[in-house]
Formats: structure tokens, C-alpha cells, sequence
């Protein structure tokens, strides 16, 4: 099992960088930062990584290494950026309302100390009004970008 995990690390490695914002729904507030020691999918698409608003928390993580998986997933619509073993994360805020959701923002720490990019309330706001005004998503992987 450790070989499959390292080679589809490694795999994940070679995949183009996604720098900017990605979601993943929570149920809980970050509040130290954490190191990944596994692969952390999330989404670009805040509806598929809340499964639609389900999740009472959403995180903004401020990716700058991310991988961008979508295009070859088996499910390209669920816009995945997968977040690498060895990523640091840390709250950038504590849990706020933005456009009626409990969002926190969640910086990448990048390996010289810092965070990857700043976004502000200001940013996220049109992001969610949009995600909001959409259709609803169908959820192909439950569990996948949020689990209870």
C-alpha cells in the first residue's frame, strides 16, 4: 500500500499547480495550523465541495501548490484540486458570515513562511452569490470534498 500511495503522489506531483481559491465543506473551525499527511482533495466549485450548501462550515483555502486533478478525474465537473502531503494550513480568519454562509479562510503556508495569497471578504462575496444563484450539482463522490 505504501508504494500505491507514493506513486500516485508522486503522480499527483506532476500535475499543473492551481494557485488561487478552493473549497472544501467542514463541520468544524480550524484553529492551529495543520499539516496534511495524506492527499486532500477539494473543489473549485463551492456547491460540489459543501454538497450544495449541505455542509454548516465552508472553508476558502488560498492554494498555491495545489494540483489541478479535475481534467483527468473520472468526474471532471467536481473541479478537484487536490492539496499535497507535506501542505501546511493555517486559519487566516476565524469562522465569519459572507453572503449569509459561515465561511473561514484557510491560507496555504508556502515553504519560505508565507501564505500563498490574500483574499478578502470582498473577493469571496461574488463567488458565493454565483454558487448560490446556480443549479444545484449533482454529488457523484458523497463524502468526497465534505464529510459530516
Amino acid at each position: 500500500m505504501v508504494d500505491g500511495a507514493r506513486r500516485l503522489e508522486d503522480a499527483l506531483a506532476k500535475l499543473p499547480v492551481f494557485r488561487g481559491v478552493v473549497w472544501r465543506g467542514a463541520g468544524f473551525e480550524l484553529t492551529t495550523p495543520l499539516t496534511l499527511h495524506v492527499p486532500l482533495p477539494t473543489s473549485k466549485d463551492v456547491r460540489v465541495a459543501s454538497e450544495n450548501f449541505r455542509a454548516p462550515v465552508l472553508h476558502a483555502i488560498i492554494s498555491g501548490s495545489g494540483r489541478e486533478v479535475g481534467p483527468l478525474s473520472r468526474h471532471p465537473a467536481e473541479a478537484e484540486v487536490a492539496l499535497l502531503p507535506g501542505t501546511v494550513l493555517t486559519p487566516a480568519t476565524g469562522v465569519h458570515v459572507i453572503e449569509g454562509f459561515r465561511v473561514q479562510v484557510v491560507s496555504e503556508v508556502l515553504p519560505g513562511g508565507e501564505s500563498a495569497l490574500q483574499v478578502s471578504n470582498e473577493d469571496l462575496a461574488p463567488l458565493l452569490a454565483v454558487a448560490r444563484a446556480a443549479h444545484p450539482v449533482d454529488i457523484t463522490s458523497p463524502g468526497r470534498f465534505f464529510v459530516d
